[in-house]
């Protein structure tokens, strides 16, 4: 045991340097790194946007942003009316300088994000149910990995 602690003596009596920290956002090595941003609704949260928005800003990231009709009714007024409620989430994403794209789908979330990340195998998946936590929102976000596990 005492020559355990032997080893450790003489590094406490050199000198601790700090290392920098990275600064630096962590990219994406995919030639097109895309994240999904899903709304069981009509329109998207400005948080959701918001935090979309800086995060694909961080890792290079454009944006797909996916309305969702899981309910099965008139959803001619719901893609008229999801098309019209977009504005803010565009704008931002164009202000930051990222490609975004909008799309209005019906069925269930789990089949149409399958097939939609066959298509484009997106790196993150957001959802915009934010669930409220001891007072701070947090937002669910799921790896490219956690998708093909499903």
């Amino acid at each position: 045991m005492k020559s355990f602690f032997k080893r450790f003596a003489g590094s406490r009596k050199e000198t601790v340097t700090e290392t920098p920290l990275a600064t630096e956002a962590v990219r994406c090595d995919q030639p097109e790194c895309k994240i999904l941003v899903v709304c069981r609704g009509q329109s998207f949260s400005r948080g959701i946007a918001d935090y979309a928005v800086s995060m694909a800003a961080k890792t290079r990231s454009s944006l797909v942003a996916l309305n969702l009709d899981e309910s099965g009714r008139d959803f001619k007024a719901f893609s008229d009316e999801a098309n019209k409620n977009i504005e803010y989430f565009s704008r931002r994403a164009k202000d930051a300088g990222l490609a975004f794209s909008h799309e209005v789908h019906q069925g269930k979330e789990e089949a149409v994000v399958a097939k939609m990340h066959e298509k484009d195998q997106f790196r993150y998946v957001m959802d915009d149910s934010a669930v409220v936590c001891q007072s701070r929102s947090t937002i669910p976000v799921y790896t490219r990995a956690t998708l093909q596990a499903k």
